[in-house]
């Protein structure tokens, strides 16, 4: 009774803390070396990613230096599902441990939801659902180009 009053607990205050993850006009939206929270205004196109319960759709994608994207993240699935953009490193780490930032999405089974992302720098930029059991098959990249 005590684990699921915890799991019960540790599940609303993830969802109704979920909105801070999401958010993108924050005056303190730190830059990181592959961008940066976007302004819904400089969206250029829509980009919409199925999460199933072992992959992403499309697992491969391509967008262009300065280039705002709004990723529309809709789960098929029948499990929560994570969205996290960044370095592998950073992928590697937020797998093994939960933390806040701007470019983590979490979204339920049946879901929707969406991320709008600036890409500053050209080069590889990795996602993935790095909850426990999905980020070994759950993973893509972004190949960002000039």
């Amino acid at each position: 009774m005590y684990r699921m009053l915890l799991i019960f607990l540790f599940s609303a205050f993830i969802l109704f803390s979920n909105t801070a993850f999401a958010k993108t006009n924050q005056p303190n939206d730190a830059e990181v070396s592959f961008g940066k929270p976007g302004e819904l205004s400089n969206v250029s196109r829509t980009i919409t990613l199925t999460l199933l319960d072992n992959m992403f759709l499309p697992p491969e994608l391509t967008v262009s230096k300065d280039e705002t994207i709004r990723f529309v993240l809709k789960n098929l699935g029948n499990n929560t599902h994570e969205f996290l953009i960044g370095s592998e490193d950073e992928l590697k780490k937020a797998a093994n441990m939960k933390r806040k930032n701007e470019h983590l999405i979490r979204v339920k089974p049946g879901e929707q939801k969406e991320l709008i992302w600036e890409f500053t720098n050209m080069g590889i930029v990795n996602f993935a659902c790095p909850l426990s059991g999905h980020f070994n098959t759950m993973k893509g990249k972004i190949s960002v180009k000039n």
